[in-house]
């Protein structure tokens, strides 16, 4: 198949792929066996699974690696969130505070989280406070968190940081608040970055609609 099929196929395997009642599947084991590679090489694996799993098709063996690809994703979320709770409590101790961008902020929009894969936890902060969270996660019992730290918000946005800061809200994660943007300054966000990575990666079409809805 060329790139436009295969980019057909690819959409047709996510439509409405981010909500809790996706729509019925309506494909061949053929069109399965397909799709799957390219959903599981671009990390949409979970989300193949959610459109499978209540089809005639969930039974075959690909459906099966779409599902292990979901059970792997949801261990990871369950570490990741684990890790979010520990580090934000870490620097909140030094009197920092931080805002939490994409990752997290983006799974937590999907009926479950394991739908959305993500590695690092991006975190923002105040130019002020920049320099006070690069010193306490430079603390060499912290390296085990895989955490990018960036300096107000210039890498994501234009607007100024005391801006985005103040639009800020504060949603709960296991035990603890954590502080995320708005919902449109994150949606404006996520199409920026779409934008400007060439829209290669079709989860990220589910994450703007998710956003959206």
């Amino acid at each position: 198949m060329g790139n436009k099929d295969n980019g057909a196929l690819v959409a047709k395997a996510l439509v409405g792929a981010w909500r809790s009642d996706p729509p019925a599947l309506d494909f061949t084991v053929e069109e399965l066996n397909e799709v799957a590679p390219l959903l599981l090489g671009s990390g949409a694996g979970a989300l193949g699974w959610w459109r499978v799993r209540h089809s005639h098709l969930q039974t075959s063996p690909v459906a099966c690696e779409l599902q292990q690809a979901y059970r792997f994703h949801a261990i990871r979320a369950a570490l990741h969130e684990r890790e979010i709770q520990e580090v934000i409590t870490l620097l909140r101790l030094a009197d920092v505070e931080p805002i939490l961008v994409k990752g997290w902020a983006m799974a937590r929009l999907y009926p479950e989280t394991a739908l959305r894969p993500y590695g690092d936890i991006d975190l923002c902060f105040r130019p002020e406070q920049y320099p006070k969270a690069v010193a306490v996660m430079r603390n060499p019992e912290y390296h085990k968190y895989h955490v990018d730290l960036h300096e107000g918000f210039a890498k994501l946005d234009d607007l100024p940081a005391d801006q985005l800061c103040a639009a800020s809200q504060i949603v709960s994660l296991g035990e603890i608040d954590v502080r995320v943007l708005s919902l449109e300054d994150h949606l404006r966000i996520l199409c920026i970055h779409l934008l400007r990575h060439g829209a290669f990666r079709p989860i990220w079409l589910c994450d703007i609609a998710a956003a959206l809805e």
